[in-house]
């Protein structure tokens, strides 16, 4: 599946992302496939790269009918015996999802059956049309990742959690308690210590090894007096704020391809600019280039070098000079900061300064110095 996932964007509805469930790491990869060809019913969407092997077909009812090889779901592993795909299917199977919003409350058994075809390799799935309609729902916004990525993730709650950082920018907020109904972990880890331990510590830890899209995190304290009452120490947890980051050192292998080649990444008008205007060479446009990158999906790039390009040239280093006031046009107008490889917010990353000031070292000390919940 390697070859024909490479930076494919897969675009998901942002009520499937965030529907309540708690499956293992392959019915939520045959869930990624299903979402990925779910797209070919999209119109008006510009979804990029690769030909999908699978095939899809949808009645006249609305249930679809879904053919994808086995190995899409195993990520390089092997299951000669089928096994996984089998525990994949049986866990899906067996469970329902959960929608609800101010409105409505729905149910919905995810598939109506699957066949597996051992001699040729293949999956053939019905989806009930609930489902379908659910992963083409994008009323409430949706969410975009790679699936490149999203497939190499061991963890559950790492794929959980990179579905909802991804290309994301502004920090997001989710309470204990919906957190636990999202996973459907109502009746595991019962204190919240074992809980962000066993996900989302667990979860930040992969995504800072192999994810693009990763975050920081600081746990919000319940003011209520009620929750609080007979507690010594600290508040109890109630919240957890994620902090999306973007990690440019585990880009995808076709971001670092083009990296080889900044002429591949940047606009051709831009980068001939650079070379010729401002005495760039290759080197020092690809030392730049993910500063170049955001500023140019930022704003008019092109028109602002040609402003800076005659005291640009005066100075006594024109290219340090244009890199010191695109770091600075980008913090000053749009509060975007360079940390190393990272790419932060100002906003955000002032507001995530102030979260994490505090009497001790770290989050981690702030869990482990309390009393159990």
């Amino acid at each position: 599946m390697a070859d024909e996932v490479i930076s494919k964007e897969i675009v998901e509805s942002y009520i499937f992302t965030t529907v309540r469930h708690d499956f293992g790491i392959y019915s939520e990869r045959l869930l990624l496939r299903l979402v990925e060809l779910a797209q070919r019913e999209i119109k008006g969407l510009d979804f990029k790269g690769g030909t999908s092997l699978g095939k899809v077909h949808v009645g006249e009812w609305g249930d679809a009918e879904i053919t994808i090889p086995v190995k899409d779901i195993l990520s390089g592993e092997d299951d000669k015996n089928y096994s996984k795909a089998k525990t994949a299917v049986r866990s899906l199977m067996g469970k329902f999802l959960e929608y609800e919003d101010d409105q409505k409350y729905r149910a919905t058994s995810i598939l109506n059956d699957v066949d597996v075809d051992k001699i040729s390799g293949k999956m053939i799935i019905r989806v009930n049309r609930n489902i379908w309609n659910a992963m083409l729902d994008f009323s409430k916004g949706f969410r975009k990742y790679e699936l490149e990525t999203a497939v190499k993730l061991r963890g559950k709650y790492s794929l959980r959690i990179y579905k909802l950082v991804s290309k994301q920018t502004t920090p997001i907020s989710y309470t204990i308690a919906d957190l636990r109904k999202m996973w459907g972990l109502t009746d595991k880890y019962k204190k919240v210590d074992d809980f962000i331990k066993n996900t989302i510590d667990a979860a930040k830890k992969e995504l800072d090894s192999v994810s693009p899209y990763t975050f920081d995190y600081v746990p919000v304290f319940a003011k209520s007096a009620d929750v609080n009452k007979g507690r010594k120490g600290r508040p109890a947890i109630s919240s957890i704020t994620f902090f999306p980051k973007h990690n440019l050192q585990n880009e995808s292998t076709d971001a670092v391809r083009k990296m080889v080649d900044p002429s591949m990444m940047l606009d051709h008008d831009l980068y001939h600019y650079l070379q010729y205007k401002l005495d760039f060479d290759q080197s020092g446009i690809k030392a730049n280039i993910s500063l170049f990158d955001v500023a140019s999906h930022e704003f008019n790039l092109l028109a602002f070098l040609d402003r800076i390009a005659p005291s640009a040239n005066r100075a006594d280093n024109p290219q340090g000079y244009v890199i010191a006031a695109i770091r600075n046009h980008l913090k000053d107008e749009y509060g975007i900061i360079f940390e190393g490889n990272m790419v932060l917010r100002g906003r955000e990353r002032s507001e995530k300064k102030a979260a994490l000031r505090t009497d001790v070292k770290s989050i981690r000390e702030i869990l482990d110095t309390t009393e159990e919940e």
